[in-house]
């Protein structure tokens, strides 16, 4: 019996059973990524977001303060002792189209989507961001002028530096 993810179809394993007439069906369940992504879309602490992305962050808020330190970028630094201010209590979102090759399109990205494509492209180029508007939800009345955070990064040796302000 084939086990397929029934959001986006993808197959997750073969299930081995002693029935015969099993063989050739097929049952539907979810994947982890597209847990995630509904997760994503109900809202998630930062942390939870950053650890999704598997490549080494560390956020800071509009002071300089650290944030969060995703498990890569805690890999990096096992034995250094930091401290973590504890006044990011804004949960991040993704939009519905978030995980499609072609994205939303639109000009102004929820919180996680613009953290995501930020981070990725300052991890792949090591070119910096600055300033980029986000909004912190898609269910914002006017996406396109409702700006919430600016988000800004920089790549310093293997770790991605994210600076998000409130507006």
């Amino acid at each position: 019996m084939k086990r397929v993810c029934a959001w986006c179809n993808s197959q997750m394993e073969i299930l081995r059973t002693d029935n015969k007439d099993s063989d050739g069906l097929v049952t539907h369940s979810i994947c982890d990524d597209c847990a995630d992504n509904l997760d994503f879309q109900m809202g998630v602490t930062l942390l939870r977001y950053l650890d999704s992305l598997k490549i080494p962050i560390i956020a800071l808020d509009e002071s300089g303060h650290i944030i969060a330190i995703n498990d890569e970028a805690g890999k990096l630094h096992a034995n250094t002792p930091v401290e973590i201010a504890a006044n990011w209590r804004d949960k991040v979102f993704e939009c519905a189209s978030a995980r499609l090759p072609e994205g939303c399109k639109r000009p102004v990205h929820c919180s996680a989507c613009a953290i995501r494509i930020i981070t990725a492209d300052v991890y792949r180029t090591g070119k910096s961001q600055s300033n980029v508007p986000a909004h912190f939800n898609s269910s914002a009345a006017d996406l396109n002028e409702k700006i919430d955070l600016l988000v800004s990064a920089d790549k310093i040796e293997d770790i991605v530096f994210l600076r998000i302000s409130r507006c």
